[in-house]
C-alpha cells in the first residue's frame, strides 16, 4: 500500500495564536486536505463570528438568536466558547463604521481578549485608511496576546504588519481571489514580517454564489504550497464563510436553509484547503465539526 501513496515536498507552516493556556495551532500539514492516509494532517480551527457593536447588518433570525448577548461583545464571546464550543472568536469591528476613537475600539477588543480562553481574531472593515488607523492601536492595546489581525491589504500592509510585528501578533493577508496576488502580498510581507505569522485570505463566496471560483483559488494555493513547495504560499488559509452564507437570499428567507448553506459552504472550502473557517450559527459549527473533525 505504501508505494501507492503520494509524498509531497512542501508543508504548511504551523500558526500558533493566543497566550499560554489559551493557545491553539492551525495548519502544520504536509499533505493535501483530508489525505490523512498520506501524511500529517493539519489542525483545523472553527471560529464563531461576533461583532463589537450591535450587528445591524446580520439577518433578523441571527439577531434574534443572539438577542440576549448581541449588545455585549464580552458576553457574546463567552457564550460562543462556553456553550457553543467555538475554538476561536472572530471579532468583526463594525463599530469602526461609527468613527469611534481608535482607543475606545481597542479597549473593547482588549476586554474580549481577556474574557475568553481561546484565540481571538480581530477584523476591520477592509477599508485601507480606516483599518490602518485602528488596527495598529488594537495591536498595541493587546500587546503580547498573539491576536490574528486583519485584513492586511496591499495598500496598507506596511502600517498594520509593522504594528503586529512589534506587539507579537499574526496577520490576515487579504487578496481578491487570485493566486498571483496572494503570492505577491506574501512576498511583500516576507521582506520584514515572519511568514509563520501570516494567514492567507483569498476571499470567499457562498454555495451558489461563486463558490466554484473561491474553491479553485484556494485549491491552487494549496497545491502550489504542498505539491510544488512554493514557500511563499505555505501559510494557513482562512475562509470567512459566515458573512457570505448569511447574505444569500436562501439564508435570509429561512434559518434552516441558512444553517445548511453555511455548513455546506464551510465543508466545501475545507476540502479546498481552508485551515480556519468562520461561522455565525452554532448549529453550522456543530454540523461542520461532526463532518470534518
Amino acid at each position: 500500500m505504501e508505494k501507492f501513496m503520494e509524498k509531497y515536498p512542501g508543508e504548511i507552516r504551523e500558526l500558533r495564536l493566543g497566550t499560554e493556556g489559551k493557545s491553539a495551532v492551525a495548519g502544520g500539514q504536509n499533505t493535501l486536505p483530508f489525505h490523512f492516509f498520506e501524511g500529517r494532517p493539519g489542525q483545523l480551527k472553527l471560529a464563531l463570528e461576533i461583532t463589537d457593536s450591535e450587528p445591524y447588518d446580520w439577518t433578523l433570525s441571527l439577531q434574534e438568536f443572539y438577542a440576549n448577548v448581541k449588545s455585549s461583545p464580552v458576553d457574546w464571546a463567552r457564550k460562543s466558547v462556553d456553550e457553543y464550543g467555538a475554538e476561536m472568536i472572530f471579532l468583526n469591528l463594525n463599530s469602526m463604521e461609527k468613527d469611534l476613537p481608535a482607543g475606545e475600539i481597542a479597549a473593547g477588543v482588549k476586554r474580549v481578549a481577556a474574557a475568553v480562553d481561546v484565540p481571538l481574531a480581530v477584523f476591520g472593515l477592509g477599508e485601507k485608511e480606516k483599518d490602518a488607523a485602528v488596527l495598529p492601536v488594537v495591536a498595541a492595546a493587546c500587546s503580547g496576546r498573539k491576536l490574528l489581525l486583519g485584513p492586511v491589504l496591499k495598500e496598507n500592509y506596511q502600517e498594520i504588519a509593522a504594528a503586529a510585528l512589534e506587539h507579537g501578533h499574526a496577520v490576515i493577508a487579504q487578496s481578491p481571489m487570485d493566486i498571483n496576488l496572494a503570492k505577491d502580498l506574501n512576498i511583500r510581507l516576507g521582506k520584514f514580517f515572519p511568514l509563520d505569522r501570516v494567514v492567507i485570505d483569498p476571499l470567499t463566496c457562498a454555495a451558489g454564489y461563486g463558490l466554484e471560483y473561491a474553491f479553485s483559488t484556494m485549491e491552487r494555493i494549496r497545491l502550489s504550497a504542498i505539491a510544488h513547495d512554493d514557500k511563499t504560499l505555505q501559510s494557513p488559509i482562512i475562509a470567512r464563510v459566515g458573512k457570505e452564507a448569511w447574505k444569500t437570499k436562501e439564508a435570509m428567507q429561512d434559518t434552516g436553509k441558512g444553517i445548511l448553506w453555511e455548513a455546506l459552504t464551510a465543508i466545501t472550502l475545507l476540502l479546498a484547503g481552508a485551515d480556519i473557517v468562520t461561522l455565525r450559527h452554532p448549529d453550522s459549527l456543530r454540523r461542520v465539526r461532526e463532518m470534518a473533525c
